[in-house]
């Protein structure tokens, strides 16, 4: 579906994009997302409160503090943004934004703005729980490139990488329920040699649609900048099939 190779004695030539050499895991990459951009938030968990405000592209502002920001759209109205080494999810939908800062998560409800004031008793983002476990997935993120994740119980994903699916390491994870089909995933752990990976990740944060069966996320690790990636779900055992949070299967080769 991806990949386009032209016919190399006529006006085309093989399109190099094929190899993904210059993008690596980043080349499914969907465009960045700049309908933020103008638009601030106040978020408090009932205890505390942080205030977003996305200034111009690439740049906002984190309870005053200035840094650079991603966005990448999942959804209608949920986005993955990236705020220098910090993550967010912004869900417009439900008037709710979770925040991570190192290891700490804030759950947040937007407020102030008459449209998102605090509704006790509305939506929520929350741990996950053990909602997660016995999902198998894999996600392409480019040529050739992919992460297959099994979550095997609650708070464990097994983890490989292309090429080598069999090279498996178990890594301590946490799952946020965001809402219906739509899970964030932080898993933290090294990845071997000769893998797709940039050899010094750490951690991989992904914004997972079990619905479109679609990810966003970053990869990052060992003081890189880390790299906004995409993709879409697929899993290389020789039934070929995902199986989703709610423990339904999805049959990637069937014809309907």
């Amino acid at each position: 579906m991806f990949n386009h190779i032209y016919d190399e004695g006529g006006v085309y030539i093989k399109n190099l994009s094929n190899t993904g050499d210059h993008l690596g895991i980043s080349q499914y990459r969907f465009p960045l997302n700049y309908e933020l951009v103008g638009r601030q938030f106040t978020i408090s968990d009932g205890t505390g409160k942080h205030h977003l405000h996305f200034i111009r592209k690439g740049y906002m502002e984190l309870d005053g503090r200035g840094r650079e920001f991603e966005a990448l759209k999942l959804e209608a109205a949920t986005y993955f943004v990236r705020l220098g080494f910090d993550v967010a999810v912004v869900d417009l939908e439900q008037g709710l934004i979770t925040l991570i800062q190192k290891d700490k998560y804030f759950y947040g409800r937007i407020e102030g703005s008459g449209e998102y004031d605090w509704r006790p008793g509305g939506g929520e983002h929350k741990d996950a729980g053990d909602e997660m476990v016995g999902t198998s997935v894999a996600w392409v993120l480019g040529c050739d490139r992919y992460v297959a994740q099994e979550f095997i119980k609650e708070g464990i994903c097994r983890v490989s990488w292309s090429p080598l699916r069999a090279a498996t390491n178990d890594h301590p994870c946490k799952a946020t329920k965001i809402k219906g089909p739509l899970y964030l995933v932080d898993i933290k752990g090294w990845v071997p040699y000769h893998t797709c990976a940039p050899i010094l990740t750490e951690r991989v944060i992904m914004l997972q649609d079990y619905d479109h069966l679609l990810a966003v996320g970053c990869v990052m690790g060992g003081g890189m900048i880390p790299i906004m990636v995409s993709g879409y779900a697929r899993f290389f055992e020789d039934d070929n099939i995902v199986k989703r949070p709610d423990g339904t299967f999805i049959y990637l080769d069937a014809e309907e």
